[in-house]
């Protein structure tokens, strides 16, 4: 009887600590503020994006991993897998550098379809894992004519490679 009411009493002891459960529906989303394409390797169809990212919370949110899908014009063109652990702090805007697997075959057809357009509509749609649970991150925004210049070099430089 001591130890099941030692096991009980413990439980209930951590059960405010983890917060999976209790927070998601407290939890703010974090907002993206800015995103600078830093790299890009053609060869390599990788791409490295700065990212700076603003948390409303009053409190850290620790981050673990980060997964997501980059689409322009409804088209998924990239993917982004970063592991690690960073934090945003309370109320605080901070860069993050995050990498990029760039799907050459759809990037092309985007472009394509960019050109014939003349629109070049982009969107984040992905997640941050954290100890509060599944973190959702959203943006998205329109390409200007100078931004669709240098993103017609870069998938010139993908079709020369395919």
């Amino acid at each position: 009887m001591k130890t099941l009411f030692a096991i009980v009493f413990i439980a209930f002891n951590f059960m405010p600590y983890s917060h999976a459960e209790l927070l998601p529906d407290s939890v703010l989303p974090p907002e993206i503020v800015d995103i600078k394409l830093k790299s890009f390797t053609a060869e390599e169809n990788r791409a490295v994006l700065d990212v700076t990212l603003h948390n409303p919370n009053d409190f850290k949110l620790p981050i673990r991993e980060a997964y997501g899908d980059i689409y322009l014009n409804d088209s998924a063109i990239a993917n982004i897998e970063a592991l690690g652990k960073k934090s945003l702090g309370p109320l605080e805007t901070q860069l993050f550098t995050v990498p990029v697997s760039v799907q050459p075959d759809e990037l092309v057809n985007a472009s394509a379809n960019v050109m014939m357009s003349g629109v070049a509509n982009y969107r984040f749609k992905g997640y941050m894992m954290s100890p509060v649970g599944e973190v959702p991150v959203e943006h998205e925004g329109q390409l200007s004519r100078e931004q669709m210049l240098s993103f017609f070099q870069a998938v010139m430089a993908i079709r020369q490679q395919h």
